[in-house]
């Protein structure tokens, strides 16, 4: 998963984070086609506890702040939640099908870049001009 420059949001501590994202998926990806199960399972479990941390700091920004979209941003975050440990489940009783490696792809990949472009960059325009 490439970073690039139209993914920051100029709030460091946020772009450090969804650097460390990026990083850590692109490890997933790189075991995900292989046979290695246990990376792949280390790794899920390393996303969703760093992306339930990832988005407690970026809410307690939301707060700090006073976003007013706040608790839309909340329930974007929420739901990703879910939808990220169902998938998580479903590899680790399913192991590295096809289908599966195409759902974490496209669950993980695509969600956090559109999460980002979207949301995140609107947080970050409101964050920027209270700052």
């Amino acid at each position: 998963m490439l970073w690039t420059k139209n993914l920051e949001t100029g709030i460091p501590t946020i772009d450090d984070q969804h650097k460390e994202l990026f990083r850590q998926i692109d490890a997933l990806l790189a075991v995900s086609g292989s046979d290695k199960e246990r990376q792949v399972a280390e790794a899920l479990e390393f996303l969703d506890k760093y992306i339930v941390r990832h988005f407690g700091d970026e809410q307690k920004m939301h707060t700090q702040s006073r976003y007013p979209k706040a608790a839309e941003h909340k329930g974007y975050h929420d739901n990703y939640v879910v939808t990220f440990r169902q998938l998580k489940e479903k590899y680790n009783r399913e192991g590295p099908t096809v289908g599966n490696n195409m759902a974490v792809n496209k669950s993980v990949v695509s969600w956090l870049k559109e999460h980002i472009l979207v949301h995140d960059k609107d947080f970050a325009d409101f964050y920027r001009k209270r700052a």
